[in-house]
């Protein structure tokens, strides 16, 4: 009788840290200035490279891997007519989303978290930090303006280590451009 009441005892406290462990992750995307009622539709869009923190160490690479790997996603899902990776004034008509984007923070996770948490939600493992600004290149104005979290694979394994921050920008930008049409 007394094991059953241990078993169950067992049963429910490991319930309950899955719950806790679900329940409390991190909100992958923060946004400070929250879209307005209209948006115009974008055919164009402008990704520079993104400065980096002046404050925090942050991975060299993810100024430059990060947007190259938005503009890919952008382009295969075919949300805008043409992309650019250069800040200049030429486009081919239409109006033009400018993506500005600074790579704020990196947290290099730690093991034993990881560990303890089986990886749920991501809990340890590392991790960057982008604040992406969409700007109307036409009138400078500030459209949209967030910040995206997502987990960072160990260095050494490529740009493959930022998919998730660049699933997350991605998602921001589509969700500004389908509001737009």
């Amino acid at each position: 009788m007394y094991s059953n009441r241990v078993r169950k005892l067992i049963q429910i406290g490991s319930i309950l840290s899955l719950l806790i462990l679900i329940g409390c992750g991190t909100k992958k995307t923060v946004l400070y200035k929250p879209l307005p009622e209209e948006v115009a539709s974008y055919q164009v869009i402008v990704i520079p490279n993104f400065s980096e923190s002046e404050e925090y160490w942050v991975p060299l690479d993810s100024v430059s891997e990060i947007p190259d790997m938005v503009a890919e996603k952008l382009r295969v899902s075919n949300h805008f007519v043409e992309i650019s990776r250069t800040e200049t004034n030429s486009t081919s008509g239409g109006r033009a989303l400018l993506v500005k984007g600074t790579v704020t923070d990196y947290d290099p996770g730690c093991k034993l978290r990881e560990w303890w948490s089986l990886g749920i939600n991501d809990w340890g493992k590392s991790k960057l930090y982008v604040r992406v600004k969409l700007i109307d290149k036409a009138t400078g104005e500030v459209i949209a303006d967030g910040e995206m979290q997502g987990r960072a694979k160990e260095p050494g394994t490529g740009a493959s280590r930022y998919t998730r921050v660049v699933d997350e920008i991605v998602r921001f930008i589509q969700s500004v451009n389908e509001e737009s049409s």
